[in-house]
C-alpha cells in the first residue's frame, strides 16, 4: 500500500500541538543591554591598553635623559684618576711650561664657573678639556725613556 505525499498541512495535522514559546516583553531589550555592556568594557580594556601605553612611552621619554646621564663619562672621576696617575709615575716632575699653563687656565676657568654656580652642562666641557690635557701629559711621560741599570 502506497502512502500519499505529505504536505505541510498534513504533516500539521499529524503533529500533536507543539507548546508555543512566548519570550518575555523584556527579552530584547535585555539582550541589548548585555550586547551594549560588553561593547563598553571593550572600549574601556582598548583605552586603558592605550593608557598603559602611552605611559609607558612617557615614563621612557622622561627616564631616558636620567640614563644617558649615567652612561655618559664623568670626566671630573677621570680627571683626578688621571692626576693620581700622572703622580706615581717614576720621574715625576713638573709638566712642560706650556702644559702647565694651559692646565692653570682650565682650574682657573672652572673655578670661577663653580663661584659664580655654573650648571654641570657648563662645567662638563671643563672637566673634558683638563682630562685630556692629562691623559696627554700622562701618555708624553709614559714615553719618555728612562736610564735603567742593566
Amino acid at each position: 500500500m502506497r502512502e500519499p505525499e505529505l504536505s505541510f498541512r498534513a504533516l500539521a495535522a499529524r503533529l500533536p500541538a507543539a507548546p508555543v514559546f512566548v519570550p518575555p516583553a523584556d527579552l530584547w531589550p535585555r539582550i541589548a543591554a548585555a550586547h551594549a555592556a560588553r561593547r563598553r568594557r571593550r572600549r574601556r580594556w582598548r583605552a586603558t591598553l592605550a593608557g598603559l601605553g602611552l605611559a609607558a612611552a612617557l615614563a621612557a621619554l622622561w627616564f631616558a635623559p636620567l640614563r644617558a646621564d649615567r652612561e655618559r663619562i664623568d670626566w671630573q672621576a677621570r680627571a683626578q684618576a688621571l692626576e693620581l696617575e700622572l703622580d706615581a709615575l717614576p720621574g715625576a716632575g713638573r709638566a712642560a711650561p706650556a702644559a702647565e699653563a694651559e692646565l692653570a687656565r682650565i682650574d682657573g676657568a672652572l673655578q670661577r664657573a663653580y663661584d659664580r654656580g655654573a650648571r654641570s652642562d657648563e662645567v662638563r666641557p671643563l672637566w673634558q678639556a683638563r682630562s685630556e690635557l692629562l691623559s696627554a701629559l700622562l701618555a708624553a711621560r709614559r714615553q719618555q725613556v728612562l736610564p735603567t741599570r742593566i
